[in-house]
């Protein structure tokens, strides 16, 4: 295995999903293991800049995570389902690059050969 790449799906708070595909992608880069982080549905909201979950909920900040990803490893946020929750670029945090779907099929596609997929 040359690359993880981890798929969240699931929105960052009430789920344990988010917090557990970031702490893969970060241990793998911590065995210098190449690890992208790609985020659909609603695990779009994990990058949204300015969370501040501890203030409300007494929860750690996902937020936090995606810049210890970050340069070594990429933070992918699929543009189609950031659109359908009302959310642009301009909410994302700064380690965060929106791909469109044909984006999405070259990163997968680049990537089939030596990776591991993980999708949570």
């Amino acid at each position: 295995m040359d690359h993880v790449l981890m798929i969240i799906e699931k929105a960052p708070y009430g789920w344990e999903d988010a917090f557990s595909g970031f702490y893969v992608a970060i241990a793998c880069l911590n065995r210098e293991v190449d690890a992208d982080v790609l985020l659909t549905g609603d695990g779009v909201y994990a990058a949204l800049k300015g969370q501040k979950p501890e203030e409300t909920i007494k929860y750690p900040s996902v937020e936090d995570l995606t810049y210890l990803i970050f340069p070594e490893g990429s933070l992918f946020v699929h543009k189609k389902s950031m659109e359908d929750r009302g959310l642009s670029d301009n909410d994302l945090v700064e380690a965060a690059q929106s791909v469109d779907d044909e984006e999405l099929y070259e990163i997968i596609k680049s990537r089939t050969d030596g990776t591991a997929f993980l999708k949570i």
